[in-house]
């Protein structure tokens, strides 16, 4: 059985280091994206979010921006989705682990299949992965890897992201949150606190340590310091219990 050596923890590592502080629109924005694909390079990567129950796309992000222009397949997805052997599994297992698309079907097979020419060559799949998070058919929410002409994806490709499973599902509920936390607090002595530092000060609130709070947020403790001291700074405090009162006045 494949397993993943020294080398790839090390390059996991750096892809967690790499995307802590990315931010932007949704919660896999292109930067992130961008890391993703040096890190399982292909020809390009999409993140897609779907409700299957009601046949809706939801979310769609690629990189590189615009690598599916041009795309088009003589049927849509809701067509090929039922012949297709990874959302036939996804679907009927609720298993969104990592699978390549040749563990399912060899080349020779999917030549024959009636989605070949309808889908799969239109929209780059003939050598693809696909990773999820846990989720229910009305909101799938999976990462796919494309390398339209090769060479096929290797089971420590799959080992790799399913290490990160975590790190996606954590990043995605954080994403969320965001969407309904409150404004941060503004102060005259240095200006508003950013959107980090604001998160950082409600899990200092929560009673949460450096060490912590930066494995929740996915960065290095050393970030979390620099933000509290920033939020210091702005806030014209000395101590996290001073800052987390300063805070609450401002918001």
């Amino acid at each position: 059985m494949e397993r993943l050596d020294a080398s790839d923890l090390a390059r996991v590592g750096r892809f967690v280091a790499e995307t802590g502080e990315v931010e932007g629109d949704g919660p896999f924005p292109p930067a992130f994206l961008a890391a993703l694909r040096r890190l399982v390079p292909c020809d390009f990567v999409a993140f897609n979010e779907l409700d299957r129950v009601r046949e809706r796309h939801l979310r769609f992000v690629v990189y590189p921006h615009g690598a599916v222009d041009g795309m088009e397949a003589p049927i849509t997805y809701w067509q090929a989705r039922a012949e297709h052997p990874l959302c036939r599994y996804h679907e009927t297992t609720g298993d969104w682990r990592a699978f390549r698309l040749a563990d399912f079907v060899t080349l020779r097979e999917l030549r024959r299949s009636s989605i070949y020419h309808d889908w799969v060559l239109p929209v780059g799949q003939k050598h693809l992965v696909t990773v999820g998070l846990d989720a229910p058919l009305d909101h799938t929410k999976v990462f796919q890897f494309n390398r339209p002409e090769g060479p096929e994806f290797d089971e420590r490709d799959c080992l790799v992201l399913d290490v990160l499973r975590p790190l996606f599902e954590a990043r995605y509920a954080w994403w969320l949150a965001r969407q309904t936390a409150p404004e941060p607090p503004a102060d005259a002595l240095g200006g508003p606190l950013t959107p980090r530092e604001h998160e950082v000060l409600v899990l200092v609130a929560e009673g949460l340590t450096n060490g912590e709070i930066a494995q929740r947020l996915w960065i290095s403790a050393g970030t979390v310091r620099r933000h509290l001291e920033n939020a210091y700074a702005k806030l014209g405090v000395h101590t996290r219990t001073a800052a987390v009162r300063a805070a609450s006045l401002h918001a």
